[in-house]
């Protein structure tokens, strides 16, 4: 009988390669390395582990890797301890849903993480080899690692406070380090290729590279990938190289189809990335900037996206427009302008001299016999009523556009976009949403006005305003932009001082909220107070220790290590009538009025709000009135409503929501509800019950059904 062969009986070359797979955890390596002695030979070898260094930590890898090119580094033993760490990492990063509390009480308190605390984060695992040669810390390089490790670890409905409170931290640690240093870098290639005369004698040869530079609009895409799409990916070159380079294949077909005379027909190769001047001829530079245009716009159909709602980085981002087909105009002008540089024509991006943000950019071709122009748009794109139309877009002589004059460009529409789409969030009773008070009048405004519009804000939008402003004011400084920071920052924490009796009065009724600059002063003075004073038990329990981290939950403490405003936690009991009519439960997922789909993470046994929130929710003409119960629910379309019960009910097939502020109040979705988080099943202490009844209750009824 021949005898079986098994997986360990392939060669060590072949088992290596196995094992390296991106799909295999270093868990899944160590558990195979106890199969036999063979296995575990392979299990040790150091290339094997340099591969899963690299795939678990790239940031640090390519740390490592530049800093002892050429020295041999075990990376079973780097790995260990990095490993290690991760625990003291997420207990640091759950001290954050323990020391700012999402609540009914503390949301108003609390839009998002200040930042000042996550800078806490910036040291967490300070030595003294911390600082690397090229400045960036080399500790915050293990902590974007592992944040973003934790981020995509198992499944999606699972540890989702954990990831919630990750990605916090990860994105404040990315625009610190990565963003930050990533332009630094790529301006100072610039200009230093600007002003370098020294090494290279021919002054020709370096004013052609200094130009080339100033005008690599694809590295400046590139650079635009990492400012608005903080992912450890450090295959984004290779990503947009290949589909650059599809599109000049199918570029080259369509000129030798439609203008067989061209000379770029009948050349093979050239270094397109040395290209400083035009290889062809005025007239030859159009036909192949035509032969662009219809390829990207009507031959692989690239649609424009530049509605208000369209100020995500899917629209911006090359490596994701340039496969989806779709994006930002100005993103598809530039990619032209890629395509037309490999081809061997030399293209500048122009903008109108109007410089409105929403001004249409061409593309301005100079051939190598002095002939220049704009490339001239044809019939079909003229007659789109799609594309957004702002501002006059007809002109034929306008300013150049250098690549880092582009990033800004971009970067100043993205956050025009965003600013538009939440000034056009306008609710019905005429009043101006908060963000309409953003600009200098801010000061000049009513208080109640600000406190009025302040409470139908969904912070998510604003705290990504809030990003896309810091990356804006990185690559502009200009006072303008940081203006804005400062307002944005000031309303998105502005109710912080109103005792826990105040707010439940505002709640209920629009009162007396401050009308002078003075009282404002205060209150913001009160901020930073309390803020400070957060951000001291934020560090103490990062520097208490493991040991500490036991008493994270608050159903075991029974105290929470700072005062909430008026006393300590109130728990909402299912005790007095009103309360026995409440028919949901904190976590349970709903179906609204018209299917859509939310889940429950408050409610009030009857109405606390105002008659203009009930009419900006769409709340009128109840059958029951006010005198019922309502909930404040998360949509699966990413807002946050406030919703009565006659408008709700228990949904025949509940499943994990798409919104971002899930994991503020919920730990995990299991099938058919969600687990609150220990500060949350606190406040809540009675709904678990009600929870496990309904599930049963639904689960009897879709059996019964069957």
């Amino acid at each position: 009988m021949e005898d079986i062969l098994t997986i360990c009986d392939l060669p060590y070359d072949v088992l290596e390669r196995i094992l390296g797979d991106i799909s295999l955890s270093p868990e899944d390596v160590v558990n195979f390395s106890l199969v036999n002695k063979c296995a575990n030979e392979v299990c040790q070898r150091n290339s094997l582990w340099r591969t899963k260094f690299r795939q678990h930590y790239p940031y640090t890898f390519r740390h490592h890797d530049t800093l002892n090119k050429g020295e041999k580094v075990e990376w079973l033993q780097k790995f260990i301890p990095l490993y290690k760490s991760r625990m003291k990492l997420s207990q640091s990063i759950l001290a954050l849903s323990k020391t700012f509390v999402w609540s009914m009480y503390h949301d108003y308190e609390w839009p998002d993480i200040p930042r000042r605390a996550l800078a806490l984060f910036e040291t967490l695992f300070e030595d003294d080899d911390n600082v690397c040669k090229n400045g960036i810390r080399y500790n915050n390089l293990y902590i974007l690692d592992e944040c973003y490790n934790l981020i995509n670890s198992g499944s999606i409905t699972m540890n989702l406070t954990l990831k919630y409170y990750a990605e916090k931290v990860y994105y404040h640690i990315y625009n610190v380090e990565i963003a930050v240093w990533e332009w630094k870098k790529w301006n100072s290639k610039i200009n230093t290729m600007n002003t370098d005369e020294t090494n290279n004698p021919d002054e020709a040869v370096v004013q052609a590279q200094a130009e080339y530079r100033t005008f690599d609009y694809e590295s400046g895409l590139l650079w635009l990938i990492l400012s608005l799409d903080p992912r450890p990916c450090l295959s984004h070159k290779t990503i947009v190289n290949f589909h650059l380079e599809s599109l000049v294949g199918e570029t080259m077909k369509h000129v030798e189809k439609m203008f067989p005379d061209n000379p770029l027909i009948h050349t093979l190769n050239f270094e397109h990335d040395q290209v400083t001047v035009s290889k062809w001829k005025g007239e030859t530079c159009l036909e192949i900037l035509q032969a662009i245009h219809t390829v990207m716009r009507h031959e692989q159909q690239f649609n424009v996206r530049e509605s208000l709602c369209d100020s995500g980085p899917e629209n911006y981002c090359i490596d994701k427009v340039i496969v989806s087909h779709k994006g930002s105009g100005k993103l598809l002008l530039v990619t032209a302008a890629c395509v037309a540089r490999r081809l061997g024509v030399h293209v500048e991006v122009h903008k109108s001299r109007y410089n409105h943000l929403l001004g249409k950019w061409k593309l301005y071709y100079i051939g190598n016999d002095g002939m220049s122009g704009y490339e001239s748009e044809c019939k079909e794109c003229k007659d789109d009523k799609g594309v957004l139309q702002i501002v006059q877009n007809d002109w034929t002589d306008g300013e150049s556009l250098d690549s880092a004059g582009m990033c800004r460009s971009v970067l100043q529409q993205i956050v025009f976009l965003a600013e538009s789409w939440l000034k056009g969030e306008r609710w019905p009773s005429g009043e101006p949403v908060l963000y309409d008070l953003l600009d200098e009048e801010t000061y000049h405004q009513p208080i109640r006005v600000l406190f009025t519009a302040w409470q139908h804000v969904e912070h998510w939008k604003m705290s990504r305003l809030y990003n896309y402003m810091h990356q804006l004011y990185m690559v502009s400084n200009c006072q303008h932009t940081l203006g804005k920071v400062m307002h944005l920052s000031i309303l998105l924490r502005i109710n912080s001082k109103l005792t826990l009796e105040k707010l439940m009065a505002f709640r209920r009724r629009i009162g007396q909220p401050p009308n002078s600059m003075r009282d404002l002063l205060r209150m913001l003075a009160s901020v930073d107070k309390r803020a400070r004073t957060r951000v001291s038990e934020l560090k103490n329990l990062l520097a208490s220790g493991s040991n500490y981290f036991s008493s994270l939950n608050p159903l075991i403490n029974g105290h929470w290590p700072h005062g909430w405003p008026g006393g300590e936690i109130v728990q909402k009991r299912r005790v007095d009538r009103k309360c026995w009519q409440v028919q949901f439960a904190v976590g349970e997922v709903l179906e609204q009025r018209g299917g859509d789909l939310c889940v429950v993470y408050d409610w009030d046994s009857m109405c606390v709000e105002s008659e203009d929130t009930l009419v900006l929710m769409g709340e009128t003409s109840l059958v029951h009135g006010t005198d019922q119960p309502f909930f404040r629910v998360l949509t699966d379309g990413g807002s946050a409503r406030y919703l009565a019960q006659e408008n709700l009910r228990h949904s025949r097939s509940p499943c994990h929501l798409k919104n971002p502020l899930i994991g503020r109040y919920f730990t995990a979705f299991m099938y058919p509800f969600y687990i609150p988080n220990p500060q949350k099943a606190y406040e809540y202490p009675e709904d678990a019950n009600i929870r496990e009844q309904n599930a049963l209750m639904l689960k009897l009824k879709l059996s019964y059904s069957i």
